[in-house]
């Protein structure tokens, strides 16, 4: 539903700049509402998807308990800071009004895009770490725990190299909107891999019943039942014995 807000949000930007207002350029001086507003929107999918994997961290932590507290607390901190300066930005970016001025706030960018690329380093290199040391030597468990292994810095490493040529790309052009364009994609990257997560528990969890269901090279004896001798024929065989 957030993600569904956050295109209508775009969409609505994007359709104000190149169609309604197209040709009036002292538009482009100034953010319209619905550009500010994905922000809110942006920030609050990110902070659930970035919960959802400390929960998973704090999971695979297992009996370390003060492991399984410290990581999840360390990114859920960093989670907030993220939240809290990209909401303060867009705050803030009501008020300034046009883009110019918008570099007044940009502290509260820089502050939220820094924090945004450490949490998702922290939570690729906590599961994988997890998930090496959940290795048991079995080589099917060790398969799907390497596939885990793949996805999770797959994940981490594609959200954060979106956050750096955020933070990159606003540093060196700050009125030229580049950053605008990886900051659209940067929400859907964080919600497709919560539903790619998600959605890959069933294919893992099929794996694994394949394996620990139907083993191969182990041969099942099969009993089969025989009839009794009637009683005529036992009577008969003993006396002509």
């Amino acid at each position: 539903m957030l993600d569904t807000i956050h295109l209508a949000f775009t969409s609505h930007g994007l359709y104000f700049y190149l169609v309604t207002s197209f040709g009036d350029f002292e538009v482009l001086l100034g953010p319209t509402w619905t550009i500010l507003a994905q922000v809110y929107v942006t920030n609050l999918s990110d902070l659930i998807v970035r919960g959802f994997f400390a929960m998973r961290v704090s999971v695979l932590c297992g009996r370390r308990k003060t492991l399984g507290f410290i990581l999840p607390l360390v990114i859920t901190i960093l989670s907030l800071v993220v939240f809290s300066f990209g909401c303060g930005f867009a705050s803030k970016s009501f008020i300034l009004r046009t883009y110019a001025r918008m570099n007044e706030a940009s502290a509260m960018l820089y502050a939220s895009f820094g924090a945004a690329v450490v949490a998702d380093t922290t939570i690729a290199v906590s599961l994988c770490t997890l998930l090496i040391r959940s290795r048991t030597g079995f080589k099917e468990t060790d398969s799907i725990v390497t596939k885990l292994m793949a996805f999770s810095i797959n994940t981490g490493l594609l959200t954060s190299i979106a956050a750096i040529a955020c933070f990159v790309t606003y540093a060196i052009w700050p009125q030229r909107f580049i950053f605008l364009g990886i900051y659209f994609a940067l929400s859907k990257l964080y919600v497709n891999s919560l539903l790619a997560s998600l959605n890959a528990r069933s294919a893992l969890r099929g794996n694994s019943y394949e394996v620990t269901t139907m083993p191969t090279g182990i041969s099942t004896p099969i009993a089969f039942p025989t009839k009794q001798l009637s009683t005529s024929r036992d009577t008969g065989y003993s006396e002509s014995s």
